[in-house]
């Protein structure tokens, strides 16, 4: 098997990495968001919250 590099521009590479995420359903895309939360309260604080308060800013328009 050969090995095959490709040389890619980071600015490009972010481009393909946000395709890639608007391509999944949506519910994909919560499941990662609440894998990577848990993971970084973990991280932090050892353990994960029993219960998240949900807060929602919005900017004026």
């Amino acid at each position: 098997m050969e090995k095959v590099v490709h040389f890619v521009k980071q600015d490009e590479e972010e481009m393909l990495y946000i395709r890639h995420w608007l391509k999944q359903p949506v519910i994909e895309r919560l499941k990662e968001v609440t894998r990577l939360r848990y993971n970084y309260y973990k991280w932090l604080n050892k353990s994960f919250p029993d219960k998240i308060e949900k807060v929602v800013n919005r900017q004026p328009l």
